[in-house]
C-alpha cells in the first residue's frame, strides 16, 4: 500500500476537504481542490471523518477482518495508558511537524489503539482526555485522531462523547466537529442542541464556512425527524433556510440551505423551489446542488425544472463541472436544447 504522505494526501484532505460527501457527491471546499461526483443523501461529511476510516477498511480487508471491529487482541500489541499517551502525542506531532506517515504506521496504530480501548476503561479514559485536551486550533489534529476512533464502536463512544462535552461546555470553536459528529451519529443528538444551531441561524451568529457549512447539515437532519415534537423546529427551519438562500453570503452556504429547503418539502414542493431559485439567477454551487438533489430523488424532475436546468447551464458563466453533471442526471441534451 502507498505511503500516505501527510503534508501531501492526508492533510490536504483534512485541511481543506472537510466538506467531503458521503456516496460521492461533490463537495463545495473553500480554499481546497474540488472532489467531483453525483448527488447522493446524506448531503456532506467531513473528509478527515473518513479518510482514515477509509484506509483502515482497506487495511482491514486485506486482513479478512470486518472493517467496523478493532483487530483481535492477540493479533496486536496491546498498548499501557502510558505507551497510548505517548503514542498520541508522536501522531500528532509528526501531523504538525509535516512528517510523512505512511500507511503501515496509521494502521499499526489504529489497529493498536482500537483493540487497546476494546474493554479497557483505563485507556479509554487516556485517550478521551487527550482528546478532549487538543485546542480548537488543532481542528486538523483532532479531525485525523476522530477518523482513527470511528472505525471501531467504542471509539466512537469517545468521539460521540466529545460532541457531547463540546455541547455541555458550549466551547463555540469546536461546533462544527460537534454537528459533523452528530450529523453522522444520527439519533444521538440532544435536542437542545438543533434548537442552538437554528438560534444561531436566526441570529446570523458568526461562523466560518466549515461551521455554517456543518450547521446547515445538521439543521438538515430534521427532514428524518418525522415526530410531533420537531414539527415546530422544521417549520423555523424551513423559514429560516428560505432567508439564509435569499441573502448575500456565501455561496456555497446559499446553496446548501437551498438543498436543505429540497430535504424539508416533498419532491413536487422541490421542484417548484428549485424552479424559483434559479430563475433568481444560477450560480454553480446551486446548479450542481440541484442536479444532485434531481439524482437523489429529492427533486422530482418536472418539464419545467428540466428546461430551467438547461437554461442555467448553457449560461457564458457554467462551469464544465456543471455541465458534466447535468449530462450524467439528466442524460445528453438534444440538438438544440
Amino acid at each position: 500500500m502507498a505511503a500516505i504522505a501527510v503534508v501531501g494526501a492526508c492533510l490536504l484532505i483534512a485541511a481543506g476537504g472537510y466538506l467531503v460527501s458521503r456516496g460521492g457527491q461533490r463537495a463545495d471546499q473553500a480554499g481546497a481542490p474540488p472532489v467531483a461526483g453525483s448527488g447522493a443523501r446524506p448531503s456532506r461529511a467531513p473528509a478527515a471523518f473518513e479518510a482514515l476510516a477509509a484506509l483502515s477498511a482497506e487495511a482491514a480487508g486485506a486482513h479478512g477482518a470486518p472493517a467496523d471491529a478493532p483487530a483481535e487482541a492477540g493479533a496486536v500489541k496491546l498498548l499501557t495508558p502510558a505507551e497510548t499517551a505517548e503514542s498520541l502525542r508522536a501522531f500528532v506531532d509528526k501531523i504538525r511537524k509535516r512528517e510523512n506517515l505512511t500507511s503501515s504506521e496509521v494502521e499499526e496504530l489504529q489497529a493498536r489503539l482500537l483493540a487497546s480501548i476494546e474493554g479497557n476503561l483505563d485507556i479509554v479514559k487516556v485517550v478521551q482526555q487527550f482528546y478532549h485536551n487538543m485546542p480548537a486550533e488543532q481542528g486538523m489534529e483532532r479531525d485525523m485522531l476522530r477518523s482513527l476512533l470511528v472505525a471501531s464502536p467504542a471509539g466512537r463512544s469517545i468521539v460521540l462523547q466529545e460532541a457531547d462535552t463540546i455541547w455541555e461546555d458550549k466551547s463555540v470553536g469546536k461546533f462544527a466537529e460537534m454537528y459533523e459528529t452528530y450529523f453522522n451519529m444520527p439519533g444521538q443528538v440532544p435536542q437542545d442542541v438543533i434548537v442552538r444551531a437554528l438560534a444561531d441561524l436566526k441570529a446570523g451568529a458568526p461562523a466560518d464556512d466549515r461551521t455554517a457549512v456543518a450547521r446547515l447539515n445538521f439543521i438538515g437532519t430534521l427532514a428524518e425527524q418525522k415526530n410531533g415534537d420537531t414539527a415546530n423546529l422544521r417549520s423555523d427551519a424551513v423559514q429560516l433556510l428560505n432567508q439564509l438562500a435569499e441573502s448575500a453570503g456565501s455561496e456555497i452556504v446559499r446553496a446548501l440551505a437551498v438543498q436543505k429547503l429540497y430535504r424539508l418539502n416533498s419532491p413536487g414542493e422541490a421542484s417548484n423551489i428549485a424552479i424559483a431559485q434559479l430563475s433568481k439567477g444560477a450560480y454553480s454551487d446551486l446548479v450542481r446542488e440541484t442536479l444532485s438533489s434531481v439524482n437523489s430523488g429529492d427533486v422530482e424532475l418536472t418539464p419545467n425544472l428540466r428546461g430551467a436546468l438547461t437554461t442555467a447551464v448553457k449560461r457564458p458563466a457554467a462551469s464544465a463541472e456543471e455541465k458534466q453533471l447535468f449530462t450524467q442526471v439528466l442524460g445528453p441534451r438534444t440538438k438544440g436544447s
